[in-house]
């Protein structure tokens, strides 16, 4: 185990976290309380009108997270922007830009086909462009400037990805998304834990989706009772990750998930949550000999695509397997016969009442 990957398990509150790592954990405590704190002063500052939220041009429906590391948010955002093209709304994704280099507000996508490459532009946002090519997408530290540029090209309302903590514009719903088995990591806020701001932040979803996953299909009841009594307002909601394709490196369809039953293959991710991507593949019963695991959003520049290249031909596995967020930023290997990409889409359970709330909230007028 990586020092990384036992750093993680340690914020996540996993138990195979070693001792070393929960106890550097356990001594970051104060550092943790001092960022709650503010992060909790913050949105008191905001409720109270002491700090004025923008108003935006149209409805924006806020797609987050409470904790760091992969939850199956950006699946989670692909769910709501078909419901919303399904409803014949005209919908645009607005994201920060993790791991991208371009400054100030970017269109990643126009919706009429120009799509920017990863990087300069994040992996999330090009993803999402290409698997939804008549949506724009626009990124930008400036959320607000973003939502109105994405207004001008012609939204009528906005997914803001990663929006749960970027309280300085309103929202007309926050969805929340949380991993249904630890759905606050060890309980601490970061550094000491995996927590963004205290977990009372959560009182201010409109709905919580919690994310089954792999090794744990159903959420238990005493994690819907915990999440019922911090967000009382909240409508609850599961949901899994299920694969459903496998595409090449430039995205055209390549196979079934169903080839990499009994498959040797080798796993390459920059991802929130390299372990549950490790589970679903061998969850479709490939045999995972290797996983070449980089930084969430990496850009694998020349040095990391030589660690990937100079093991490609002497691996001896069938496939090499990446996720849709990496595969756009390893165009290099498009023409690589066994890169394979494993397409994953969010399966709600009575998805139609989430579905409802979405379209109410896009209902909704801005300013």
């Amino acid at each position: 185990m990586s020092l990384r990957g036992s750093l993680l398990r340690a914020l996540e509150g996993e138990e195979s976290a070693p001792l070393w790592a929960r106890a550097a954990s356990a001594s970051l405590a104060p550092a943790g309380w001092a960022y709650g704190g503010a992060m909790r002063l913050r949105r008191r500052l905001y409720a109270s009108g002491w700090r004025e939220a923008v108003s935006p041009p149209c409805p924006v429906i806020s797609v987050g997270n409470l904790t760091l590391g992969g939850t199956g948010k950006t699946p989670a955002v692909a769910w709501v922007l078909s419901k919303l093209i399904e409803a014949d709304r005209r919908p645009a994704v607005v994201s920060r830009g993790y791991g991208g280099e371009a400054e100030g507000v970017s269109v990643v996508s126009d919706g009429a086909g120009a799509v920017l490459s990863a990087p300069p532009a994040s992996d999330e946002a090009v993803m999402l462009a290409r698997m939804f090519p008549s949506v724009p997408a626009v990124a930008g530290r400036d959320r607000p400037a973003a939502v109105r540029c994405a207004a001008e090209l012609g939204a009528d309302v906005i997914v803001a990805d990663d929006g749960f903590q970027h309280i300085a514009l309103e929202r007309a719903l926050d969805l929340v998304v949380l991993r249904g088995e630890r759905p606050f990591g060890n309980g601490r806020v970061f550094p000491a834990g995996a927590l963004r701001e205290p977990a009372a932040a959560l009182r201010s979803a409109g709905a919580v989706l919690l994310t089954g996953g792999e090794s744990s299909p159903t959420v238990s009841e005493r994690i819907r009772e915990q999440i019922g009594a911090l967000a009382p307002r909240a409508k609850v909601f599961e949901g899994s990750l299920r694969p459903v394709a496998l595409l090449d490196i430039s995205g055209r369809p390549a196979g079934s998930p169903a080839d990499l039953s009994g498959a040797a293959v080798a796993a390459v991710s920059g991802i929130g949550n390299p372990a549950g991507f490790a589970r679903t593949l061998e969850g479709l019963g490939a045999r995972v000999l290797a996983h070449h695991i980089f930084p969430d959003h990496a850009a694998y520049g020349a040095g990391e695509a030589e660690r990937i290249a100079s093991s490609l031909d002497a691996s001896g596995v069938d496939f090499w397997v990446t996720t849709e967020k990496d595969a756009v930023k390893l165009g290099r290997f498009s023409d690589h016969p066994h890169f394979r990409v494993l397409r994953v889409e969010m399966e709600v359970r009575e998805g139609a009442g989430l579905a409802r709330l979405v379209l109410d909230a896009a209902g909704q007028g801005g300013s």
